[in-house]
């Protein structure tokens, strides 16, 4: 149907239709663009052709009226599929404005007995040849702002896309159209006028924007730089985003549309959350520091203990309580509620090797974790799993031994076809030991620690193990993290591997 148009008027629509939301959002009407129709139900060739000089009658060859492109404003969207065609009979005033290349202006009936405002523009090319028309329409019609859209359609580019100045509008955005020469308000909707009754400027319309009541100096850089601005400005209490549109004419600009919204709710409720942010942080610093104190006066509990069994569980509690600490002090810097595993389990293995890792064992040590962020109760909850992983590696897998190899790695689960598992990025290494349990959910995650050391006793059952830390791990795995978790000698050597898997 379109192939008859030539390249320019092609991108004359082209660009037409990339910006009509914004543009039926500021006509405050629908706007529809109609291509003319022959019989065959062609792209009318003798409409495209008549010039300004001469004009045919109305309707000649225009048997039919196509539906290019339409948009409603999202503040009165009917929500009406568009009629992709009908005939021209039907439609004399969009057939007059194409057949006549003018602007026509009149009612139309849109239901039995409700009439809807039309005004229908021509649309030409650079040799004033009418090949399309826009019809604006609208039941509650205030047009005084369809000329000045149609004059912001005839300059549409598709590259406004990117700029935010031309993003759409909302039902409380205030409208008001200036003229360029001299900075005179010719217009405003009542979103506009109510905004500044409220600041305490009685009448826009006959003001100039240099006024010491109003002051946009957004006009005067537009007029220089002939682009779309955007600022956002504080009077008397209020919080305004103003976006200075300009409107393009051969001769320049010639006027400007000011689009004003009202940002002061959004503003409180962001310095609300400021506000509650640094709270949070601060309560997460003060916890922190709480429990370092705790931890350092357990230490010094264990410096005076004189029995070794004391100093053990002394050792082993600090180390519980600088886990949950660490998840306390990444929050009170990064003021957010999720935590970074990577660093949050890198301080953790720290912590444990400073504090269990006697001199004498020359002891091999990595720790990996994928790139992700869980919530602070998760990562609480797993910050004390790894440390109690840990410390059971350390105290049971290399009693007297001289050297040894111990790793720990998190990382996401991902499916690799059928219900086979597979780990991504940096525990690629350890993928023999997820097994071939069925796949429950994409949002897994695994932790393996793993040494080389002495191995399980004979006979052992995790079930029915006496030791603290792993009684500790299996409660926090299951009821915490709804997550299950194993402890199995190693199938590639000696060793010992556990395995924490949860949801996350």
């Amino acid at each position: 149907m379109t192939s008859l148009l030539t390249q320019e008027q092609w991108d004359i629509l082209d660009g037409m239709r990339s910006n009509l939301g914004l543009a039926a959002d500021l006509a405050q009407a629908k706007i529809s663009l109609i291509l003319p129709l022959d019989r065959s139900r062609q792209l009318c060739a003798s409409a495209a052709q008549l010039s300004g000089k001469r004009k045919a009658k109305a309707g000649g060859d225009i048997c039919f009226l196509s539906v290019f492109d339409q948009a409603e404003p999202l503040t009165r969207s009917e929500n009406t599929e568009p009629e992709e065609m009908t005939r021209a009979a039907d439609e004399p005033l969009m057939t007059q404005a194409l057949a006549e290349n003018t602007v026509t202006e009149g009612f139309r009936e849109v239901a039995p007995g409700q009439f809807a405002r039309l005004k229908v523009y021509p649309i030409c090319d650079g040799h004033n040849r009418c090949f399309a028309a826009a019809a604006f329409e609208d039941r509650e019609a205030d047009v005084v702002f369809w000329d000045a859209t149609m004059d912001f359609l005839h300059g549409s580019k598709t590259d406004y896309a990117s700029n935010s100045c031309y993003r759409r509008l909302s039902s409380i955005d205030g409208l008001v159209l200036v003229n360029a020469r001299d900075g005179l308000i010719l217009a405003a909707n009542n979103a506009a006028r109510h905004i500044y009754r409220v600041l305490g400027v009685g009448h826009l319309v006959g003001r100039r924007t240099s006024s010491e009541e109003i002051n946009w100096n957004g006009i005067d850089n537009v007029l220089y730089t002939g682009t779309a601005e955007e600022q956002e400005l504080q009077k008397k209490g209020l919080f305004l985003d103003f976006r200075f549109i300009p409107l393009h004419a051969a001769g320049g600009i010639e006027r400007i549309i000011v689009v004003i919204e009202d940002v002061t709710q959004l503003k409180l409720k962001d310095e609300e959350l400021r506000v509650k942010a640094a709270v949070i942080r601060e309560i997460h610093h003060r916890v922190k520091n709480n429990l370092q104190t705790i931890a350092s006066l357990l230490r010094l509990e264990q410096r005076r203990a004189a029995s070794e069994e004391t100093k053990v569980v002394l050792r082993d509690s600090i180390n519980r309580i600088s886990s949950i600490a660490l998840v306390h002090e990444y929050l009170s810097g990064q003021g957010t509620e999720l935590v970074d595993i990577n660093e949050l389990g890198n301080g953790v293995y720290r912590t444990v090797m400073s504090s269990m890792k006697t001199p004498d064992l020359e002891l091999e040590m990595k720790f990996s974790a994928d790139n992700l962020r869980l919530p602070s109760q998760q990562a609480a909850s797993l910050a004390l799993v790894l440390n109690e992983l840990l410390q059971n590696a350390l105290e049971h897998g290399f009693e007297n031994r001289k050297k040894g190899t111990l790793t720990a790695a998190i990382s996401r689960l991902d499916e690799d076809g059928g219900n086979r598992e597979k780990l991504q990025g940096k525990a690629a290494e350890a993928a023999q030991y997820s097994g071939n349990a069925k796949k429950e959910t994409t949002d897994r995650l695994l932790l393996l620690v793993k040494d080389d050391g002495v191995g399980l006793p004979a006979g052992f059952d995790l079930q029915k193990t006496k030791s603290l830390g792993l009684k500790i791990v299996q409660t926090v795995v299951q009821s915490d993290l709804k997550g299950t978790f194993s402890l199995e000698p190693r199938t590639d050597g000696n060793g010992t591997v556990a395995k924490v898997v949860i949801h996350i």
